[in-house]
């Protein structure tokens, strides 16, 4: 019951209630401000999405892996360290000044870690093209035995 007597679960009373109340203007206006501070934010977000969609593609992998509980964590910074290594191109195809994305060399679903040893960077094509399998196209990485081939049980 509220208390000019109507009930609170009718929609109808709701309504009488409502209009019964009188307009509060700074109600309207925090409500307003908030409406427009969300289309602020969310422009500002995606502008730096639009420049910043290496720093994305990194972001989505991390948050990947935190879901799956996969063992350890890579920094952007770490990343574009890995990428500057290969010379900024795609480990499969070799294509130059395209989106380089994260691609686990034992994939999150087969056991993987998320370490930056796991890692290779591949475009977004290869990366979808090599799906769950287990490859490794880094040429220095083989011989080291820092990546184990085979997933883990």
């Amino acid at each position: 019951m509220m208390a000019d007597g109507h009930l609170n679960s009718c929609k109808d009373c709701r309504k009488i209630y409502q209009r019964s109340r009188p307009y509060d203007k700074e109600r309207e206006r925090r409500r307003n401000q908030t409406e427009k501070r969300k289309a602020f934010l969310s422009g500002n977000l995606k502008r730096w999405r639009r420049a910043n969609p290496q720093k994305l593609a990194v972001q989505l992998a991390r948050r990947r892996a935190r879901k799956l509980s996969a063992e350890g964590d890579f920094t952007v910074e770490k990343f574009e360290a890995l990428c500057e290594k290969y010379g900024n191109s795609c480990l499969r195809c070799g294509n130059r000044g395209v989106l380089l994305t994260p691609d686990h060399v034992v994939p999150l679903s087969l056991g993987g870690s998320n370490l930056i040893s796991n890692i290779q960077p591949l475009c977004g094509r290869c990366s979808s093209w090599k799906n769950v399998k287990v490859v490794d196209y880094r040429p220095d990485e083989i011989s080291s035995g820092e990546v184990r081939l085979e997933p883990a049980l």
